[in-house]
């Protein structure tokens, strides 16, 4: 499917990735990031304290803001979703 402005509305593609328009650098860039992300998951997970894993999650934060502001669109906290909101 095709919308308005030419663009694939392809749910399986277009929700990994998003648009090329951000340029190679950019796109370079959040690749870094997430091998870096990646890093930081498995340092939090062998941390041999509560206080190491805690500052490691906060580090995780951040570097999820910086995904943010290269085009990367996951959630920070998948497991957290808000459930339906309860009606009268």
């Amino acid at each position: 499917m095709t919308t308005t402005d030419m663009t694939s509305t392809d749910s399986v593609t277009a929700t990994l990735r998003p648009p090329p328009v951000l340029g190679a650098e950019t796109d370079a860039q959040r690749e870094r990031l997430l091998a870096l992300r990646r890093q930081l998951l498995a340092e939090q997970a062998g941390a041999l304290s509560p206080a190491v894993a805690r500052a490691l999650e906060m580090a995780d934060a951040y570097l999820f803001l910086a995904l943010g502001y290269v085009g990367h669109t996951e959630e920070l906290f998948p497991g957290e979703l808000p459930g339906p909101a309860a009606g009268p």
